[in-house]
This record gives structure tokens, C-alpha cells and sequence, in this order.
């Protein structure tokens, strides 16, 4: 891992404490530098006339308190990633995955796009992740892809063009994040276009070492879990995602490659 934790204060501790033994040594032997009986010592001062040091100890310098700052983690992706469907911000996905995992969120995401697809303000992946100042988070998330099955189907090559250069754009722009590449789902039976971008997000992964999270082994978003409109997912489908996300994340060994497999053959 590059950056999942920051940590901090170890410098300050060390003054602090090297301060702290200096003024002990000089109170214990007023002035000298005898610990455990070296000879070097002068010898001890009266009880008539303590030494000035005893008298008037230097206060130690507090050391300062350690601040641990949060993991600050973009996440890139479309309406799914947005948390359209979901009957209050703090259960999207997202944000469920960044509470358990100690994460300060910064979701950029837009409904309606993928790594093709924009909105009427272009806001495909590429520009979201553009949308962020250089090298200024420590984890990235990509997200879906499902929104680009149409323009899959018209020209695949443009498709996968577009996933393999959306991953090297995370990884060039931010070059000590992690990337977690999340696969896309689809509430509707897994066909062609799902398998092939999946395939096409996971050799990317692995192209630019990013950790790979699947939603169709099995199929996540189905059922109960998808709300009343047919297309997004529910709170309890928010739920079962974040589950999904974490249980990888939370993995001993998270799947960083791309799984043999034809992008252009279903299964």
C-alpha cells in the first residue's frame, strides 16, 4: 500500500524525549554526566546548599499531539456512484465504504456518464478526474461502466480505448494513490456488452496495478435491490455494494489482475 494510512509526530517525540533526558541528567547529577556509576560524576551537593539546577527545574517541552489525518479517496463513476436511488446521501455506497474504512470522501461522480458517456456538461470519467487537482488524494476510485454498453455495441474498440486510458489517466495524475477499479453492474441479465466492458475494466486494472471489485460474480444488483425505477439501487442495494467493495478491500490478498478471459465471449 502507498498511502491508506498517514501517520505523523514521530520526529517531535524524538526531540521531546532527547530534551526530557538531557534536563534529567543534568538534575540527577547537577551538572555531570554519571549514569550507572561511570566515575564521571562531581560529587553530590549538600542538603545546605542544593544545587541551583534541583532548585529550578526547566519545565519539558511538551511533545505536540499526533494528528491522524484521514485518507482523502476520489470517487469517479456515474449515477450509481452519485447515490441516485438511495433516500439520503449517507447511505449511497460510497459513503458506507469510507466510514468503515476510515476515509475522507470526495465523490465527484456524475449521473448519466462512463468512460465514454457524458452528460450534457461532458462530465465523462476522464473529466471527472480532471475536475480534482494533481496528486492531491490518496486513494481513486473508478466506478461503473454501464451507461457505455450503447456505445459499445457501435464501436467496442472506442470503448475499451477509453477504460484502458481512463486508468492510465488515474495513475499518471496521481501517481502515489491506490486505485480501486469497481466493475460495472447491471440490474438486467449479465449479457455481452456487461461481460466484455468488465473484462475491459479489469485488464486495465491490472495494467496499472489497481485493485479490481466485482459486481457480476455473482450478479449484485438484482431483485429487491433495485429500486422501483428499474435502473438504480436501493438503500439495501447500496448495502450489499459496499459489502462487496469492502470485502475485497478487506482481503488478504484483493485481486490486482485481469482473470484469463475473452472480453468478447460471454459466459
Amino acid at each position: 500500500m502507498k498511502r491508506w494510512f498517514v501517520g505523523g509526530g514521530i520526529a517531535v517525540s524524538v526531540v521531546a524525549a532527547f530534551v526530557v533526558a538531557v534536563l534529567v541528567g543534568m538534575v540527577l547529577g547537577a551538572g555531570g554526566i554519571a549514569v550507572g556509576g561511570t566515575g564521571w560524576s562531581s560529587a553530590p551537593a549538600p542538603r545546605s546548599a542544593p544545587s541551583v539546577w534541583a532548585e529550578s527545574p526547566s519545565p519539558s517541552p511538551s511533545p505536540s499531539p499526533v494528528v491522524e489525518q484521514e485518507p482523502v479517496v476520489l470517487f469517479v463513476g456515474d449515477s450509481y456512484t452519485v447515490g441516485q436511488g438511495t433516500t439520503s446521501p449517507e447511505l449511497r455506497w460510497s459513503t458506507r465504504v469510507s466510514e468503515e474504512m476510515g476515509w475522507e470522501e470526495l465523490n465527484v461522480a456524475v449521473g448519466g456518464t462512463g468512460f465514454v458517456k457524458g452528460n450534457s456538461k461532458r462530465d465523462n470519467y476522464p473529466t471527472q478526474l480532471r475536475s480534482v487537482p494533481w496528486d492531491s488524494v490518496d486513494i481513486v476510485v473508478i466506478a461503473g461502466g454501464q451507461n457505455d454498453f450503447k456505445a459499445l455495441r457501435k464501436d467496442a474498440g472506442r470503448v475499451f480505448d477509453a477504460v484502458a486510458d481512463t486508468y492510465a489517466l488515474a495513475a499518471l495524475r496521481f501517481p502515489e494513490a491506490e486505485i480501486v477499479a469497481v466493475g460495472p453492474s447491471t440490474p438486467r441479465a449479465i449479457g455481452l456488452e456487461a461481460r466484455a466492458l468488465d473484462s475491459a475494466v479489469r485488464a486495465a486494472a491490472a495494467a496499472n496495478g489497481a485493485t479490481y471489485v466485482s459486481l457480476l460474480d455473482p450478479n449484485i444488483v438484482q431483485g429487491g435491490l433495485v429500486h422501483a425505477d428499474g435502473v438504480h439501487t436501493t438503500d439495501m442495494g447500496n448495502a450489499r455494494i459496499a459489502e462487496r467493495v469492502l470485502a475485497t478491500l478487506q482481503a488478504d490478498q484483493p485481486q490486482t489482475g485481469a482473470r484469463p478471459a475473452d472480453i468478447l465471449t460471454s459466459r
